[in-house]
């Protein structure tokens, strides 16, 4: 699942603000990331990195926790419930489902609550 489908097609210019908010610097080689020693990605891969990050962090208050990565920057969740592990997707899918409502809308809700955050600070 492309977690970008369910936040809405941005265009550029939303991709570089949200991006630009939450700490991300462009540059000749792409964009770079506000943790150091990270290589330029193309701004496509940045939003989505970015994402990941944002959603699992908004997931760690119904007690997600993140365990890892993969070396592409797929996150790996722990579910609360029974402490077994899934992707950020699946981890989403499980959410919503104990919330009864649609993937798409706890996508969504999560990464307008990351917009507003970034926004503020």
């Amino acid at each position: 699942m492309r977690l970008e489908r369910h936040v809405g097609g941005l265009s550029i210019a939303r991709k570089e603000k949200y991006l630009l908010g939450a700490g991300w610097r462009s540059g000749e080689g792409g964009w770079s990331s506000p943790e150091p020693d990270t290589e330029p990605l193309a701004i496509n891969k940045a939003v989505h990195h970015q994402l990941t990050r944002d959603l699992s962090t908004a997931l760690a208050s119904s007690g997600w926790k993140v365990v890892g990565y993969s070396p592409r920057g797929y996150a790996r969740m722990q579910d609360p419930a029974d402490e077994s592990l899934c992707s950020l997707p699946a981890a989403l899918r499980r959410q919503a489902r104990r919330e009864g409502r649609p993937v798409g809308q706890l996508t969504y809700s999560l990464f307008l609550a990351a917009l507003l955050k970034g926004a503020g600070e």
